[in-house]
């Protein structure tokens, strides 16, 4: 009896939580509650890299590992910088000539004026408040040595960071991202890093130098021209 009245139960909940949602989204169902098969279409896979791509890639144990394999003494940027724990890691690890922060929220750009702000009278850092792109596309090209991207994870947000910042990094510059994933198991979000990633890659001849494990699969990878 019991065993019914539980599956009843949670037959009712789930029709009402498709119900809720349905009218959330304007009759369109949630994502949970379409079939694998739907989901696989309307979530497209990355497309596949080839030999060329992969064949220099070293694989290292996280994103602090790779701090240590940045250029040091360099002219940096990093997108996106939430509460600035990375961006310390980047100043003590790679001792930057200068380093860019950039957010488009207040919180977190007043967080990072307050945290370097020995490092901003010497002017090792530089904080911009603004739209990633509009500040990236501001600077001369060919400026930086690397360029963290932390910012938008969906694709079309991973895209616009990655366009503007091709023509900002120097001959033989980095570009990194971070949360390299393609659904986040964390925030059950899905992402579109992996996808533009690749879809960079292929467009304009990168290459993967590193592949900084996550324990959550939420990884970071470390790209080069060709």
């Amino acid at each position: 009896m019991l065993g019914a009245l539980s599956l009843r139960l949670k037959s009712c909940i789930s029709a009402l939580r498709k119900r809720i949602g349905a009218a959330i989204r304007g009759g369109e169902p949630l994502w949970q509650d379409l079939s694998p098969e739907a989901r696989r279409k309307m979530w497209p896979a990355a497309r596949d890299l080839q030999e060329k791509h992969v064949r220099n890639c070293q694989l290292l144990v996280n994103r602090y590992v790779l701090l240590e394999r940045m250029p040091k003494n360099a002219i940096c940027a990093e997108i996106g910088i939430l509460e600035c724990d990375y961006s310390e890691s980047i100043v003590r690890g790679t001792g930057p000539a200068q380093l860019h922060l950039i957010d488009i929220k207040p919180q977190w750009t007043k967080v990072a004026r307050k945290r370097f702000k020995s490092e901003i009278a010497a002017n090792q850092v530089c904080v911009h408040e603004g739209d990633s792109v509009a500040v990236i596309s501001s600077m001369p090209d060919r400026y930086f040595d690397w360029v963290y991207i932390d910012g938008d994870h969906t694709y079309a947000g991973a895209k616009r960071d990655l366009d503007a910042v091709l023509p900002k990094v120097k001959e033989g510059g980095l570009i990194a991202l971070n949360d390299y994933t393609f659904f986040g198991v964390s925030d059950f979000t899905k992402y579109g890093v992996m996808e533009a990633v690749h879809e960079f890659c292929i467009t304009n001849d990168f290459e993967f130098l590193f592949l900084a494990l996550q324990g959550r699969g939420y990884h970071d990878v470390i790209l080069r021209r060709i």
